[in-house]
């Protein structure tokens, strides 16, 4: 299991989401409250290749709606679930392979295991995250990803 703090750090961290994240009870409390708008960025920078200005905002809006992001400074509960959860999809993929690069390629390649959908466009909603998270725990376990 991938910590809480890992996650949070994903997300920006203490700075980013106004207080530390020790257990998954803090990370649910922030979550349930609504995370913060820079949180999303945070996760949209990680996700995204350091040098793709373009990918990262057309994926930010694969997230969250453009109105929406720019109306709220803090998510709605939905939408901070959503990027947790993808949050917490990526830290469990570079858990995996300990490279940014693998962990990306592999949350945006169409997998056939979802019928064609990548991880990521999967993840957006919660069953399709919990099919890329036993994805994931196979390959944590040494069986084909």
């Amino acid at each position: 299991m991938i910590p809480a703090r890992q996650v949070a750090a994903i997300l920006g961290g203490p700075e980013t989401l106004g207080q530390p994240v020790e257990s998954l009870m803090d990370l649910d409390e922030i979550v349930a409250q609504g995370i913060p708008r820079t949180a999303l960025d945070a996760l949209v920078d990680h996700l995204s290749a350091p040098a793709d200005e373009l990918g990262r905002v057309g994926l930010r809006y694969r997230i969250i709606p453009r109105a929406t992001y720019q109306r709220a400074r803090r998510l709605n509960q939905q939408y901070s679930e959503t990027a947790e959860r993808l949050a917490r999809l990526y830290a469990m993929v570079h858990a995996l392979w300990h490279d940014e690069d693998a962990a990306r390629a592999f949350l945006f390649a169409p997998h056939p295991e979802l019928r064609g959908k990548t991880p990521l466009d999967a993840a957006l909603t919660e069953l399709g995250g919990r099919q890329v998270e036993e994805l994931i725990e196979r390959g944590m376990h040494g069986l084909p990803v």
